[in-house]
C-alpha cells in the first residue's frame, strides 16, 4: 500500500511521494534523529532480491558523484537526498560544450569508482544522472546495477524507479548498448554506451537513438547510427566511440574515456583545467595558443589584469593511476607543494587540510578560489605506469580564468622529489619573480635532498592518515626508513611524531609513545624552529604526556604566531583550555577552527566537542550531527554525540551512535568503552559486563588504557572499582587523564569522593 505524507518508517518521516514504478516507490523523508531530509525508496515483494542487489551496489560504493546509502529496513532503502535536475533538460535545450564537458567528466569519474569495484549500472540515461545548484553531478538509482563477476541475466524488465520524476516511471530503451537490447551479456563497456547517448543528447538536446516505439528504438540502437553533432570535432569524435556497435570499438574503461575527455579540453575550443576543477569556453584556437605562448615565455603572476597576486590554494591532484594506493604520490606531493610555498614571505597559501576537502570533487576553480578567498589556484594530476610517473600541473588566475602556466613532467618513479621540487620553485617564481637565496632556502627547509627518503615519507603521511591500526603500524615504519635514509629530515621526523600522538592509549601505552613522539618532535624543532606542526606536537605532548601545562600553552601560541590560518592548531589548543576549565576560550578556539575550515569534518567535530566539554548538550548534539553528515566515515563524531545523547536522557539513540562508530572503527577499545557505560546506565549489566570481558580479552594481547574501564565502572556505580582504575591511568600517564578527567560528565558520580580531589591535585588540574 503507498505511504503518504506523515506516515512513518521506523525513525523516517514520509514527506511526499517524488515516483512510482514496477519496482516500488520512492518518497521523500526526514530522517527525525538527525534532521535532515532522505529519499526512501520501498521495493515491491517480488523485486526483493534486486532490491538487495542495488543496496549492496550502493553500499560499496562512497564517491562524491555518487548517491549515498544511509540504511536498510525490511523492504526499503534509505539513500541521500539529492536535490537537483537530470543533466538533460526538460525542454531538451543542448548545454554549451563546456557545461556538457563539465559534466561528462563527472559522470565518467562516478563510473570509474563504480567499475574499480566491480559494479556494472545497466541503466545510466538523464533521470538517473542528477546535477545539483553546485553543478555537482550525482549518479543514481542501481536498480539493475550487477556485479562484474555475477552471472548474467536476460534484460527483457526494464521498468525501473527513479528519484527524479513524478507518477510512474519506466526506463526507457533509449539508453541501452546492442548487447543490452538483444539480451546479451553486458560488461563496463555496455555503461560506456548508454554514457554516449547520454552525453549525445546533453550536446544536441535530442536522443541519439529516436523511434516510436521501443522496438524501433532498440531496433535504431542495433542498426543504425546518430545524425551527425554540431559540436567540437574532439568531443564528437569522444561520443561517436562511446557508441560504436561493437564493444570491442568503445573506450575499453572508463579511465580511458575520462583521459579522451580531459585530452580533448585541451585540444582547442575547449579549455578545461586538468583535475576536472574548472572549465571554461575559449573564444578561438587562437586564444589557447597565446594562453600557451604567454606560460612558455613566463608570465608572471604579477603582470596579471588586476595587479600581484597574494594568495593561492593547492587543490588535492588527482590520482589517475590504476592503484588506489598510488594516492601517497598525489596527497604527498600536493601537501609538499603546499608546505613549500606557505614559507614564502607576504603570501596567503590556504592550509592543505582546507583544500583537501576537494579531493575527488570535480568543481570550478573561480568558485572554489571565491569561496576559499584565493586569487590563484594550482590543479594537478598524477599517473604512475610500473615505474613510470607522469605529473601535469596548471596554475591560474581565478580572478580573470586565464592560465599562467602548465607543464606535464613524464619522469621515473625514482625522480619524484626533483619533480615536486621543479614544480614548487616553478610556481614559486610565478608568484614572486626570481627567488632570492634566502627564499630558495626557506622552501627547502626541513625537507630533503634524498629521493628514496621522500618517497618513504610520503608513505608514511598516507597510511598514518588513514587513523586505523593497521595504518599506524605502516606508517610508523615508512616514517623510520625516511629518518633512516636521510636523518635530517625534518618533516619525517615530525610526521613520526604525529603517528605517536594518535597512536597514545589508543593502541599503544603513554609510557611508549609519549616519549618517543617528545623526542622527534624536538628533533624536528632542531632542524627547522620555524615548523608550526612541528610546535603543535610538542604543545599536545606537553599536554597529554608530561602534563606541563605552561609549557604546552606556549607552544600552542606559538604555533598559532607561525600560522594563524592553522585550523587544527586552534582546535587542539580548545583542547587544551577546556580541561584548563577555561570554557569561553575552548568555545572560541573550537569556532575558530571551524572558520578556518567550515566544511572540515574535524573542525566541525572540535566545536562539538567543545560543547560536549562545556556541557551544552543541544547545541552539541546539533553540531556533531553536522560533523557527521560532512563525513560519515569519522568514527569518533558518533562517540561525542552518543555521549550527548546520554546526558539528555536519550539511550537508545546513544548506544545506536556507539554501535555505528564500532561498525566504522572496531579496533578501538574507547569505542567499546562508550557502548559500556551506555549499557550500564540504560540498566542492562549483563551487556556492560561482556564490553567489560571484551576489553579485558583485548589487554592480554594489546594495550587497553585503563580510563576505558573507569568510565564502565563509573556508570556501574563501583566507585572503588572506578577510582581504582583512574590510579592505574594517572600511573601510566593516560592522555585522557590530561584531557577528560575534569571536562568527562560520566565521572560526576566521582567528583565527590576524596580519592578523586586527590587525583585532581596531584594531575595539577583545577577542582
Amino acid at each position: 500500500m503507498p505511504l503518504s505524507a506523515g506516515d512513518k518508517l521506523g525513525p523516517y518521516e514520509i514527506l511526499a511521494l517524488i515516483g512510482a514504478g514496477g519496482m516500488g516507490e520512492v518518497y521523500r523523508a526526514r530522517d527525525t534523529r538527525l534532521s535532515r531530509f532522505v529519499a526512501i525508496k520501498v521495493s515491491a515483494a517480488q523485486f526483493s532480491e534486486r532490491f538487495e542487489r542495488e543496496a549492496k551496489a550502493i553500499a560499496a560504493l562512497n564517491h562524491p558523484n555518487i548517491c549515498q546509502i544511509y540504511d536498510i529496513g525490511p523492504n526499503y532503502l534509505v539513500i541521500e537526498y539529492v536535490d537537483g535536475s537530470p543533466v538533460v533538460s526538460s525542454d531538451q535545450q543542448p548545454l554549451p560544450p563546456a557545461v556538457a564537458l563539465r559534466l561528462a567528466m563527472q559522470i565518467a569519474v562516478a563510473l570509474q569508482a563504480a567499475h574499480a569495484k566491480g559494479i556494472i549500472h545497466r541503466d545510466l540515461k538523464p533521470a538517473n544522472i542528477l546535477a545539483t545548484t553546485g553543478s555537482v553531478v550525482k549518479l543514481l538509482d542501481f536498480g539493475l546495477a550487477k556485479h562484474s563477476r555475477d552471472s548474467d541475466e536476460t534484460l527483457g524488465e526494464i521498468q525501473t524507479v527513479s528519484f527524479t520524476q513524478v507518477g510512474t516511471i519506466l526506463g526507457t530503451p533509449s539508453y541501452m548498448s546492442p548487447e543490452q537490447a538483444e539480451g546479451r551479456t553486458a560488461d563496463a563497456r555496455s555503461d560506456i554506451f548508454s554514457f554516449g547517448a547520454v552525453l549525445y543528447e546533453m550536446l544536441s538536446g535530442r536522443r541519439a537513438f529516436p523511434g516510436s516505439s521501443a522496438s524501433a528504438t532498440m531496433g535504431a540502437i542495433i542498426h543504425k547510427n546518430p545524425d551527425p553533432l554540431d559540436t567540437p570535432p574532439a568531443l564528437e569524435a569522444i561520443v561517436l566511440k562511446c557508441l560504436s556497435k561493437s564493444p570491442d570499438g568503445r573506450f575499453q574503461t572508463a579511465t580511458d574515456l575520462l583521459q579522451a575527455l580531459e585530452r580533448a579540453s585541451t585540444g582547442g575550443a575547449i579549455i578545461v583545467v586538468h583535475g576536472r576543477k574548472r572549465h571554461t569556453v575559449a573564444v578561438a584556437i587562437a586564444v589557447s595558443l597565446l594562453v600557451i605562448c604567454a606560460a612558455g615565455l613566463g608570465m608572471y603572476l604579477k603582470g596579471s589584469k588586476k595587479g600581484g597576486i597574494d594568495s593561492i590554494a593547492v587543490l588535492p591532484l588527482e590520482n589517475r593511476s590504476n592503484d588506489p594506493e598510488a594516492d601517497y604520490i598525489s596527497d604527498g606531493v600536493t601537501e609538499s607543494i603546499n608546505d613549500s610555498l606557505a614559507r614564502l614571505p607576504s603570501l596567503k597559501v590556504i592550509p592543505h587540510s582546507v583544500a583537501y576537502r576537494y579531493k575527488g570533487k570535480a568543481m570550478d576553480v573561480q568558485k572554489i578560489g571565491e569561496a576559499l578567498g584565493v586569487q590563484s589556484i594550482l590543479t594537478g594530476r598524477v599517473a604512475q605506469r610500473g615505474d613510470n610517473l607522469t605529473i601535469g600541473v596548471e596554475l591560474d588566475d581565478v580572478r580573470n580564468g586565464t592560465q599562467l602556466w602548465g607543464q606535464q613532467y613524464n619522469r621515473k618513479l625514482a625522480e619524484l622529489l626533483a619533480v615536486q621540487n621543479d614544480i614548487a620553485r616553478e610556481v614559486s617564481q610565478r608568484l614572486r619573480s626570481q627567488l632570492s637565496a634566502a627564499d630558495q632556502q626557506k622552501l627547502k627547509k626541513g625537507s630533503t635532498d634524498n629521493p628514496e627518503a621522500y618517497q618513504f615519507y610520503l608513505k608514511g603521511k598516507y597510511y598514518t592518515n588513514k587513523f586505523t591500526k593497521d595504518g599506524f603500524g605502516k606508517g610508523l615504519d615508512y616514517f623510520n626508513q625516511a629518518i633512516a635514509s636521510d636523518p635530517n629530515y625534518g618533516l619525517a621526523y615530525n610526521g613520526l611524531a604525529y603517528n605517536y600522538i594518535n597512536q597514545v592509549d589508543w593502541f599503544i601505552p603513554p609510557s611508549d609513545a609519549g616519549p618517543k613522539a617528545r623526542d622527534a618532535a624536538n628533533r624536528a624543532l632542531a632542524i627547522d624552529d620555524a615548523d608550526a606542526d612541528a610546535h603543535v606536537s610538542r604543545a599536545i605532548i606537553a599536554q597529554w604526556y608530561e602534563w606541563d601545562w605552561v609549557a604546552a600553552e606556549r607552544e600552542f601560541k606559538r604555533a598559532i604566531e607561525l600560522n594563524p590560518s592553522d585550523s587544527e592548531a586552534h582546535g587542539y589548543y580548545s583542547w587544551f583550555l577546556a580541561p584548563m576549565g577555561r570554557k569561553d576560550e575552548a568555545i572560541a578556539e573550537a569556532k575558530r577552527s571551524q572558520q578556518l575550515d567550515p566544511l572540515s569534518s574535524l573542525a566541525n567535530f572540535i566545536v562539538g566537542s567543545a560543547l560536549v566539554f562545556t556541557r551544552q548538550w543541544d547545541p552539541a548534539i546539533e553540531q556533531l550531527r553536522s560533523a557527521e553528515e560532512l563525513d560519515p566515515t569519522f568514527w569518533f563524531a558518533p562517540c561525542f554525540l552518543g555521549r550527548a545523547y546520554e546526558h539528555k536522557g536519550r539511550l537508545p539513540e546513544a548506544i545506536a551512535e556507539f554501535q555505528r562508530a564500532l561498525e566504522l572503527e572496531k579496533d578501538n577499545p574507547e569505542i567499546w568503552s562508550d557502548l559500556g557505560h551506555a549499557y550500564a546506565l540504560s540498566g542492562n549489566r549483563t551487556k556492560a559486563q561482556k564490553v567489560l570481558d571484551h576489553l579485558k580479552g583485548l589487554s592480554a594481547h594489546s594495550y587497553v588504557a585503563p580510563f576505558n574501564f573507569a568510565v564502565i565502572y563509573a556508570g556501574l556505580g563501583e566507585k572503588d572499582q572506578a577510582i581504582a582504575w583512574l590510579n592505574r591511568a594517572y600511573a601510566d600517564r593516560s592522555y585522557y587523564v590530561a584531557v577528560y578527567l575534569t571536562t568527562d560528565a560520566r565521572l560526576d558520580s566521582l567528583r565527590s569522593d576524596p580519592r578523586f580531589a586527590e587525583l585532581l591535585r596531584r594531575v595539577g588540574l583545577p577542582e
